[in-house]
């Protein structure tokens, strides 16, 4: 089966309610690839950026790297593989010429499960036919504490036993007893996951680190630059709980650095910074090798299937 043709719809998705992550988000947008082949079957892959940020350049590049694997035959996955990577990194070898990668992977991908009439997670490896969740969009920056144990006890009562808060911006004082107040909320047995979103220091996040442990968090995430990896490796090693980094590092090679220095205890693959499906399984495969945790990031709809298909995915 060959891939014959492909066609890029760039989208608008306005939020309902903005929030403030490192920034104000105000809307999402995705540009959707289709690939199509000779046998008529149609695949989608998916790459995004927000608020309206070059989103036309990620559709150019997207445009530009699928070009590079029509003619080319759907099961030779490692040749089209490197066709993508060969264009891709001649755009960026991180940013949108990754980005770009990782739709048309992903469709390709999804190309195969559906020749092969099985699901992307079997297709993969198949080690589990269902995977813990947590809610992730909620409990923001910019919410008050009122806002923050209502929206925690309200995604308890939905059934969630883990959810994931976004510190970082205010006073510490003041960023713990917010964290105290969602655990107010969701009693003991509810994991907690912090993300600060880059903006610590090494020392903050030692000792906001070490509050947090008092309060049972479950991991912290992103506290400081993810090219600082000797700081990661700093905190990680001064710290009890799980340090989670990766969610922007464009290739197992930036992983590997942060594996062999420790600077991590979970590997948060992102789908699309890392360059798509076929990149996502080797940085787990490795992150398996150091003997870690593998999770994603974003992009749901394909990612359950890579934590599915794994067997230290989680």
């Amino acid at each position: 089966m060959k891939v014959t043709g492909f066609q890029t719809t760039a989208l608008r998705v306005p939020v309902r309610e903005s929030f403030v992550g490192s920034v104000k988000f105000e809307c999402f947008n995705p540009v959707v690839v289709e690939l199509s082949t000779d046998e008529g079957l149609r695949a989608h892959g998916v790459a995004m950026v927000f608020n309206n940020f070059h989103v036309g350049l990620l559709k150019s590049c997207i445009d530009a790297v699928a070009e590079a694997v029509v003619g080319g035959e759907l099961a030779r996955w490692a040749q089209l593989w490197e066709r993508l990577r060969g264009t891709g990194m001649r755009i960026g070898s991180d940013g949108l010429g990754v980005y770009a990668m990782a739709a048309v992977d992903m469709a390709l991908w999804n190309l195969r499960a559906k020749a092969l009439e099985m699901p992307l997670a079997k297709l993969l490896g198949g080690c589990r036919d269902e995977v813990p969740v947590y809610a992730s969009n909620y409990l923001w920056r910019d919410r008050s504490i009122d806002e923050l144990q209502t929206e925690a006890a309200a995604l308890v009562s939905q059934g969630y036993r883990a959810m994931k808060m976004r510190m970082g911006l205010k006073p510490r004082n003041e960023d713990i007893k917010r964290l105290a107040a969602v655990r107010e909320a969701v009693g003991p047995d509810v994991d907690i996951m912090v993300d600060s979103l880059w903006v610590w220091t090494v020392y903050d996040s030692i000792v906001m680190g070490r509050e947090m442990e008092k309060l049972g968090v479950y991991w912290l995430e992103d506290p400081i630059p993810t090219h600082d990896v000797a700081g990661l490796a700093e905190i990680a090693h001064a710290l009890d709980m799980p340090l989670v980094a990766g969610e922007n590092v464009s290739s197992k090679r930036g992983f590997r650095e942060l594996f062999e220095r420790r600077a991590t205890d979970v590997a948060m693959i992102d789908v699309q910074a890392v360059g798509g499906v076929t990149e996502w399984m080797k940085v787990a495969a490795m992150a398996e090798a150091y003997n870690l945790p593998a999770v994603s990031h974003l992009f749901d709809e394909f990612s359950v299937h890579l934590v599915a298909a794994i067997p230290n995915g989680t």
